[in-house]
């Protein structure tokens, strides 16, 4: 009887192990079914992921790339019969320096060349660079000031509407050490329409320069007014060839102008403004061209963005670089505009793990049509983002 018990328990064993041993193969099976599948869908997933992202750098490609190899070709040589002639101009947005990027902004050797190296190559061969600077100098942002020097830009406008925040000592301490480092000011106050009006001479031709803001009750810059205007435009058509108006105008984060910009955009081209370039909203806003009184073709940018900023609005950090050939024909002694194309660049926030260069400005073509390879550390959000600006930017555009 023991022995039968025995045999019998033996019996069950084996049966249980052979059912054990089944279910172990079988969820084997299954749990490689399973990893297999996820596998090849995982493959799938990547394969149309990629061919997504192709198909978007191929589409942003053809649709800016007219844009770019006329910049990279305008830089490399403008045509030769008229490059005596031609007076290259490029303009920026406003130039802030928030607390975020005052902080982490700085490269290991604590400068803030960083930011730019990706950009500048787009302004510095231009003639004349403008921008709005919106920061004070102090001792402390110096530095920022000597990076967006050598980052190209030579030629400021002071008259915004936080000009007079640590008022006018502040005010003239800025305007002071920019000069002194090479850059040209304009947009403080003087009783002196000479002084309001800043003409420089670029291969014989002479520009003049003229700034104002809103009115915000600041005093000490040139804030718009309809017969302020008028004088140091009169001023201006009588002693240079050509008149370029920086506006600091508009809504913040709208992205159209509005009314006022509008009517004070005619002002100026019928009283003689030959582009105007505009400042303030934090986002890019349309362009379009305006005749003026003899049939001549006048530049209106509304608004190019910041140049520089922390903002975490979206769209605040998309903007342009935008570039201007005026042409001055010697046979009938008139300048006029030439050509106009412009850059799309984002400034990237690479977020709070980063204690040093944490801000930079981005080539958005480039990154774009770079994302996935080797080399490319952009990642997929930034990357979505870039793709998300320059439609955008061409959607603004496209509906000047």
């Amino acid at each position: 009887m023991a022995n039968n018990r025995r045999r019998k328990t033996r019996k069950r064993n084996i049966i249980k192990d052979t059912i054990s041993n089944k279910n172990f193969i079988i969820i084997t099976f299954i749990l490689l079914a399973i990893i297999i599948f996820c596998i090849i869908i995982n493959i799938i997933l990547k394969i149309n992921e990629n061919n997504k992202i192709a198909k978007e750098q191929q589409r942003i490609a053809e649709h800016v790339e007219e844009i770019y190899s006329s910049i990279e070709a305008d830089i490399s040589s403008i045509n030769n019969y008229k490059s005596d002639s031609i007076i290259r101009i490029s303009a920026v947005g406003d130039i802030l320096l928030g607390n975020k990027l005052k902080e982490n902004g700085k490269n290991s050797d604590g400068l803030y060349n960083e930011i730019f190296t990706d950009i500048s190559k787009y302004l510095t061969d231009s003639d004349i660079i403008l921008g709005t600077y919106e920061t004070d100098v102090t001792d402390e942002t110096k530095l920022f000031a000597n990076a967006v020097k050598e980052a190209g830009i030579n030629f400021v406008s002071l008259a915004h509407n936080h000009a007079l925040d640590n008022g006018i000592e502040a005010l003239n301490q800025t305007e002071n050490y920019l000069e002194s480092i090479g850059m040209q000011t304009v947009g403080i106050y003087s009783n002196e329409v000479s002084n309001r009006v800043k003409i420089t001479e670029e291969k014989g031709i002479k520009i003049a320069v003229l700034a104002y803001s809103y009115d915000n009750n600041s005093e000490g810059i040139n804030i718009f007014s309809k017969e302020l205007a008028k004088q140091d435009l009169d001023y201006a058509n009588e002693n240079a060839d050509f008149t370029i108006v920086l506006m600091h105008w508009g809504d913040v984060y709208v992205e159209s102008p509005n009314s006022t910009q509008k009517e004070q955009a005619k002002f100026l081209v019928d009283n003689g403004a030959d582009m105007i370039i505009g400042a303030h909203p934090s986002v890019v806003q349309n362009m379009e061209i305006i005749q003026n009184s003899k049939g001549q073709d006048c530049l209106v940018a509304y608004s190019l963005g910041d140049f520089t900023s922390d903002f975490k609005y979206e769209n605040s950090n998309l903007e342009l670089i935008l570039n201007i050939q005026i042409y001055y024909d010697a046979n009938n002694n008139k300048t006029s505009l030439y050509k106009v194309d412009y850059v799309p660049i984002y400034m990237n926030d690479y977020g709070v793990r980063k204690s040093n260069d944490r801000y930079k400005l981005l080539d958005m073509k480039k990154e774009i049509a770079n994302y996935g390879k080797k080399d490319n550390k952009l990642s997929k959000t930034t990357y979505e983002k870039l793709v998300r600006g320059i439609d955008k930017l061409n959607e603004i555009i496209e509906n000047s």
